[in-house]
């Protein structure tokens, strides 16, 4: 949870520009948006940070490619995945 304040009239600006674009569902979305679009700019700076999103990057995309939707997992889900991860390692249950 972020909570931000902001001079009523960029606020106001932001609302006309989202309804006039269509871009965002609302101004929240957009400040979310200009968070995400920031945050990969700055990791730049630092390798070690830069790396760690760039192996979360690939997770996501492999999770995606395996059929994960984005959702909460249901207990079923997390319980497979469990079992691969323990046979992939020789782990016996």
């Amino acid at each position: 949870m972020l909570t931000v304040e902001i001079h009523e009239n960029y606020a106001k600006a932001i609302d006309e520009l989202i309804k006039k674009s269509g871009m965002y569902s609302s101004r929240s979305e957009f400040l979310k948006d200009a968070i995400r679009k920031n945050y990969e700019e700055l990791i730049k700076f630092d390798k070690g940070l830069s790396e760690i999103h760039e192996l979360g990057k690939k997770i996501g995309a492999d999770a995606r490619a395996k059929g994960y939707n984005g959702g909460l997992l249901t207990k079923e889900e997390r319980t497979k995945i469990a079992l691969e991860y323990a046979k992939e390692r020789g782990i016996k249950l």
